[in-house]
């Protein structure tokens, strides 16, 4: 049985595309939080580990806490290293670069904070920690995916598959123009978009797309995190009324 904590059942399809896989590697940029809506806390689960690039000092810290094998960077991803302004959006997993992006969220209410971060490029960190094979490489970074896509060589590194959001937050307005030629230039294959990212295989490992065909179903065998946690609140709720009403009885007739 897998347990999905992704957001949008990500964990799913990479399952499907992995599951002979004991020991794997993956990147990941714009990795906000360990455990909620993460991509990669089922294969943490199962024994892999990664790098996870988040700029958020208290996601960052999280991810020292929680994730001691993985290897936890404390910066952004960007054409070229180092520093520059980002607004922190607290209590979410949208801090960007992006000034209109960030406008839109402070209308919603969102407490915002400008902070400076470090930035280095994808093809360093490939250098400098990645091994022979990376399983998937996932990118989620609030409107800078061009730039991150822009600082790697993917001729050089070949993770087997790559996973962008490519949708403007909080919205369907599809952005993989800006970003995807370079990925199909690159020897990539789409093979699947889930409504919020695209999906795409490397060339040398084309029979991975045949685990892409069907979205998630019933013969993937997994859970969802958010609901069992739901349902255990539930339970709690119930078991607290039945509590309650057991002591009202006993004073009603003591």
């Amino acid at each position: 049985m897998i347990i999905s904590y992704a957001q949008n059942f990500e964990d799913v399809m990479l399952e499907r595309a992995f599951a002979n896989v004991e020991a794997g590697f993956w990147i990941d940029v714009g990795a906000w939080d360990p455990d909620v809506d993460s991509v990669t806390r089922h294969f943490s689960d199962r024994g892999w580990r990664g790098v996870n690039c988040e700029p958020n000092p208290h996601y960052f810290n999280l991810y020292r806490d929680r994730r001691p094998r993985d290897i936890n960077l404390g910066l952004a991803i960007g054409s070229k290293p180092g520093r520059a302004s980002m607004t922190l959006i607290h209590g979410t997993g949208m801090s960007t670069f992006d000034r209109s992006i960030a406008a839109g969220h402070a209308k919603l209410e969102y407490r915002q904070e400008e902070t400076e971060v470090e930035i280095r490029t994808l093809d360093s960190i490939f250098k400098e920690y990645a091994p022979a094979d990376v399983h998937f490489l996932k990118i989620d970074c609030e409107g800078a995916e061009p730039d991150v896509i822009a600082s790697c060589d993917f001729r050089k590194h070949r993770p087997w598959i790559i996973l962008v959001e490519s949708t403007l937050p909080l919205t369907r307005e599809e952005t993989h123009g800006a970003w995807e030629p370079a990925l199909l230039a690159a020897g990539y294959r789409f093979v699947y978009f889930d409504g919020v990212n695209r999906f795409y295989v490397s060339e040398e490992h084309a029979d991975l797309k045949r685990h892409f065909e069907t979205p998630p179903n019933v013969f993937d065998g997994f859970m969802v995190d958010r609901m069992m946690q739901h349902g255990a609140y539930l339970e709690d709720l119930r078991r607290a009324e039945a509590r309650a009403k057991k002591g009202w009885f006993a004073r009603l007739f003591s």
